[in-house]
């Protein structure tokens, strides 16, 4: 994509914008959520609601177009909230809103308007991509060109349902000791929702083109990772990411902000990075990593996006550490300090913040995945995985809640 270094996922980020170009003729994309922009059943069962082909490529139609934009509202609310749970992000002294002030305290209220809003777009999101499924099973098309957006647009949902349902294990629960979530009015346990993640990504594998392949074989390594299924991420990780490949959501379309500029550029007053992650900023490649400013409230804000900037989910760096996390481990061969000093280049070329000596031990690949992975929700999934207080005060392992709580008019 059009992170640092990076290229967009699906070959271009034209793609993903002529998707989003197409849809915005269509407010019933563009504001989906407003009864007055919506369309009957018979108009939803049309190939043309998946997608169109032009010039031999795959052009989303409004149905995937919603799904990827469902997805960006969803990533961006629990990304950036995961980080107030972990010792990435902190409140400000006086924030406009209370949502991260009450994530970071362990405080957060069951009737928090932000928490429903949260919980109502990852279900949102979840629902769009399940739905779109629905559609591209009921049809049957004969023409080649139909047939390919079948298979794509079936390929898009599908990505989309297993990444809904891994966003909802990783970052909700209905309590610290029963580890499930809500989905259509039935509770599913926290392992169950990460079979129906692996399972729609595996049935998605023969749909896929090869860059496409790619990216399912990377989420199911990350899966593999967040879930501690070490064999599974051993089976993917040598198909993954490219080096310049990555999965992440643009922010082309109305007035969509990438999330962590949202919320710590120096203008605003609710969020700033955690001065404890500042302090680990030592060599020319971390600082690189994660620069920051001074506000004029005195808090650290974070420089690294400009608004539009894409949103990263997961990339090629990410890749290198899960290897140097099964070499570590002794699940498969490789020399994890090389793996490691593969994603420090990036940052600084001259070697001189390479790791010298060798890399044996999680604890220290843990740091480095807190300065080299951040901003992207993997910090919370090490904290808990690894049981560990991290720098947070008086510990995370002390906080009475390791997820975001679903919210009460959920439970009742």
């Amino acid at each position: 994509m059009m992170l640092k270094n990076t290229k967009s996922f699906l070959g271009t980020a034209a793609m993903f914008v002529i998707a989003f170009s197409f849809s915005s003729c269509d407010k019933w994309v563009n504001d989906s959520k407003l009864p007055t922009n919506t369309v009957d059943e018979s108009q939803l069962n049309n190939i043309q609601m998946l997608g169109r082909i032009e010039k031999g490529n795959y052009v989303y139609g409004p149905v995937i177009a919603g799904v990827w934009r469902a997805g960006a509202a969803s990533a961006s609310d629990l990304l950036v909230a995961s980080g107030a749970i972990a010792d990435e992000i902190v409140p400000t002294a006086v924030p406009n809103s209370p949502f991260y002030k009450e994530l970071d305290e362990d405080k957060l209220s069951p009737d928090n308007t932000s928490l429903f809003s949260v919980w109502s777009n990852v279900q949102n999101y979840r629902a769009r991509a399940e739905d779109a499924i629905k559609i591209a099973d009921q049809l049957n098309p004969a023409d080649a060109d139909q047939i390919k957006i079948k298979q794509s647009a079936t390929f898009n949902a599908k990505l989309h349902a297993g990444y809904a349902w891994m966003l909802m294990a990783d970052y909700f629960s209905v309590s610290q000791t029963n580890q499930a979530v809500y989905a259509d009015h039935q509770l599913v346990k926290h392992a169950d929702a990460y079979a129906k993640a692996q399972r729609y990504w595996e049935e998605a594998l023969p749909l896929a083109n090869d860059q496409e392949k790619r990216l399912l074989h990377s989420l199911l390594a990350k899966l593999g990772i967040h879930t501690s299924n070490f064999p599974l991420a051993v089976l993917h990780i040598n198909q993954s990411f490219q080096a310049t490949e990555n999965f992440s959501f643009l922010n082309t379309v109305g007035t969509t902000s990438n999330a962590f500029f949202t919320a710590l550029n120096v203008n605003v007053r609710d969020a700033a990075v955690d001065p404890t992650l500042v302090a680990q900023l030592k060599s020319v490649a971390e600082q690189s990593r994660i620069p920051v400013i001074k506000a004029p409230k005195g808090h650290w804000s974070l420089t690294y996006y400009k608004e539009r900037d894409p949103l990263l989910v997961t990339d090629a760096e990410e890749m290198q550490l899960i290897r140097a996390e099964l070499v570590i481990r002794g699940l498969i061969p490789g020399n994890a300090a090389e793996l490691v000093n593969t994603v420090i280049q990036k940052y600084d070329a001259s070697g001189n913040s390479d790791l010298k000596t060798p890399l044996t031990d999680l604890s220290s690949l843990t740091a480095i995945r807190r300065i080299f992975l951040p901003w992207r929700g993997t910090r919370l999934i090490d904290l808990r995985r690894f049981n560990i207080d991290g720098d947070l005060n008086p510990g995370f392992t002390k906080r009475n809640w390791h997820w975001i709580s679903v919210p009460e008019i959920e439970t009742r």
